[in-house]
């Protein structure tokens, strides 16, 4: 799990101009992936509010894993054999038909995409029958929003 964009750094001209940004407002520089997913966290930022937190929440695959996990670390990468086969095991005990799923799959996605999203659906049962837990104790940010990852 690496560190999201902050809001600041999303409209930067560049890489390291918003690396720099980061830095100043959080502490930490920005790796490559988190700035090449600056624009689809933009997207959201923009038209997100308060009031669609009722219905939409944040959560993160690697951090559903390690709580589907006993809240133990994958111990292989999830685009690895050895991590899907993992992630297979973890979400079959939740979702008894993902292997049907995995192979009707259009080849356009792939399969550690299938298995991130099926952690995120995983998560929405959670919350669904409030069984879903936040990574640390929600906060609002400047715009009102609850900042918290769900799992």
């Amino acid at each position: 799990v690496f560190p999201a964009v902050c809001r600041a750094s999303l409209r930067a001209g560049g890489y390291r101009h918003a690396s720099e940004i980061n830095r100043q407002k959080t502490g930490r520089g920005l790796s490559r992936q988190a700035w090449c997913i600056g624009p689809k966290i933009s997207t959201v930022d923009d038209v997100f509010t308060p009031a669609a937190q009722e219905w939409a929440f944040e959560v993160h695959p690697e951090v559903c894993f390690w709580a589907m996990n006993n809240r133990i670390p994958m111990a292989y990468g999830k685009k690895s054999k050895e991590g899907k086969s993992e992630r297979r095991a973890l979400l079959s005990k939740v979702f008894p038909a993902i292997e049907d799923h995995i192979l009707r799959r259009p080849v356009y996605v792939g399969i550690d995409d299938l298995l991130d999203a099926s952690a995120a659906a995983w998560t929405a049962l959670r919350i669904h029958t409030g069984t879903a837990e936040c990574v640390c104790p929600p906060e609002r940010d400047e715009r009102g929003l609850e900042v918290a990852i769900r799992y």
